[in-house]
């Protein structure tokens, strides 16, 4: 059996967060908490979602991105936020460096 690679705590059940092929899942499978290598919300920003981006997302709930793209092309810096829905799901939302509050 192949190495799991432990990368953080769940943030909706508290279990280990794993790595596989295809993504991060949460290591209790009555959890649904996964975040997809291939990550839509990542892509429409114009990032990848990496092993340290996830890293910190767990630990902090939060990521700093530099240089995200825009619907219009245009770049900017935000702030990554990582929430769970009630059903175990991971949401991204953006906070924006000059959004106030």
């Amino acid at each position: 059996m192949a190495e799991k690679k432990i990368i953080g705590t769940c943030p909706c059940c508290g279990a280990e967060v794993v790595e596989r092929q295809k993504g991060w899942f949460c290591a209790n499978r009555s959890c649904r908490f996964i975040l997809w290598k291939d990550n839509a919300f990542f892509q429409k920003i114009g990032k990848r979602l990496s092993t340290s981006i996830v890293e910190h997302l767990l630990l902090d709930g939060h990521v700093r991105l530099k240089d995200c793209k825009s619907a219009k092309g245009k770049t900017y810096n935000a702030t990554v936020l990582l929430s769970c829905e009630s059903d175990g799901r991971s949401k991204f939302s953006l906070e924006f460096e000059n959004g106030g509050c």
